[in-house]
């Protein structure tokens, strides 16, 4: 979910460290005890700016636990180590925020927020527990305007199409107990996606007051297939990302090629963050791509359409673009876009683990569209008259 003003952002960034720091002690879920969260007792403060805190005491016992097979593995599968999702939200209204995380084989959990940093399990009652099939990203938004928040659930993994298709839980409400529950309807909604997911997030593009949702996919293709060859404006029906329109009567639309939107095997999408970037007062995307296709700055039209301008906008990005995040971090009121990459810190792990291209490759690559790319951390400032640099 992107948030629309700063204080939101901030809001949901905190939510987000303070998650970090309940699960920095986490055990598996099926190796500990249920606790009794009423005779749990906080760590003391020790002076730090944070306190981290043990999962005897939030009550998250959250481990994306990965067992390896002949079949299933890093060489069968690349995207194995890529992890799953987080999402932060009040799903109960009650002014506190439940977490829900996602595992790749072992099916997901959310947390009912109790106050206190002390959460309960209640995935089985509310029924998001999930098809326990390589779940990634988790996105919390009232996607039907009943405002109550929802759930999408992306998934991909070396599964067949029905398996990996994207999960949609609407907010049934509270229940007897006081837990909020849920009812998957993706399918009814035109949202079961069966391509290999990454992450989704829900704005409204067009301004007509409806939630549209933007979904970013990876590629299960090998990277040493493609070649140098652009194949950016060939549609993949699994791969490549897609922009759904809300019509406003419980059903979404894909309107990609209609709306500008690339929807290529090439592009490996591992992050994706709207922002309103040239501050006119619409939603524009950025989307991070992993290897030699480079990151997507869609800019709003005001007509249903983007157009893509990042080659216009920035002399050189990532190469691997991993981590995407978007803020005014020097308070000139404009928005900032800063990307991580996988260089290594240390000389060592530089040298054993990285394979460099030659300057004819590199050039080529430029030559067929793919743009000035580097292995390093990015972060590009808007520079009013110079745009991004």
């Amino acid at each position: 979910m992107v948030p629309n003003h700063d204080e939101a952002a901030l809001r949901l960034r905190l939510c987000h460290i303070l998650l970090a720091l309940c699960l920095a002690s986490g055990c598996g879920e099926q190796s500990q005890p249920k606790q009794d969260l009423s005779s749990s007792k906080a760590p003391p403060v020790d002076g730090h700016l944070f306190t981290k805190l043990p999962s005897g005491y939030t009550g998250i016992h959250f481990e994306n636990r990965l067992e390896e097979t002949h079949d299933l593995n890093v060489f069968t599968y690349r995207n194995f180590y890529n992890g799953g999702g987080v999402a932060v939200g009040d799903l109960n209204e009650d002014g506190l925020p439940e977490v829900m995380l996602t595992s790749n084989q072992h099916g997901n959990k959310l947390y009912l927020n109790k106050g206190h940093f002390q959460f309960q399990d209640i995935t089985d009652e509310a029924g998001v527990g999930g098809k326990g099939s390589w779940a990634t990203g988790v996105t919390f938004a009232d996607v039907n305007g009943d405002g109550l928040l929802d759930i999408y659930v992306c998934y991909a993994g070396n599964i067949p199409g029905k398996r990996r298709a994207n999960e949609l839980y609407i907010n049934q409400g509270l229940n007897k107990n006081g837990v909020p529950t849920f009812k998957e309807m993706a399918a009814q909604y035109g949202l079961a996606d069966e391509g290999t997911s990454t992450q989704a997030t829900f704005f409204d593009y067009d301004r007509d007051g409806n939630l549209d949702m933007f979904l970013v996919n990876n590629s299960f293709r090998p990277v040493n297939s493609f070649g140098l060859r652009n194949t950016r404006n060939v549609r993949d029906k699994v791969g490549g990302d897609k922009l759904f329109h809300n019509d406003g009567n419980g059903h979404f639309t894909d309107v990609s090629e209609k709306a500008g939107i690339f929807g290529a095997e090439i592009a490996l999408g591992l992050g994706v963050v709207v922002s309103d970037v040239n501050r006119d007062g619409w939603p524009d995307i950025y989307v991070s791509n992993d290897f030699f296709e480079r990151d997507y700055l869609y800019i709003n039209n005001h007509d249903g359409t983007f157009t893509e301008q990042l080659e216009k906008e920035m002399p050189y990005i990532s190469y691997f673009s991993m981590g995407l995040d978007i803020a005014d971090i020097n308070n000139d009121g404009w928005a900032d876009i800063y990307t991580t990459d996988m260089l290594p810190e240390d000389e060592y792990r530089l040298r054993t683990t990285s394979a460099f291209e030659g300057y004819d490759i590199y050039q080529a690559k430029v030559k067929n569209g793919f743009h000035y790319q580097l292995m390093r951390n990015m972060l590009q400032r808007w520079c009013c008259l110079l745009r991004y640099f």
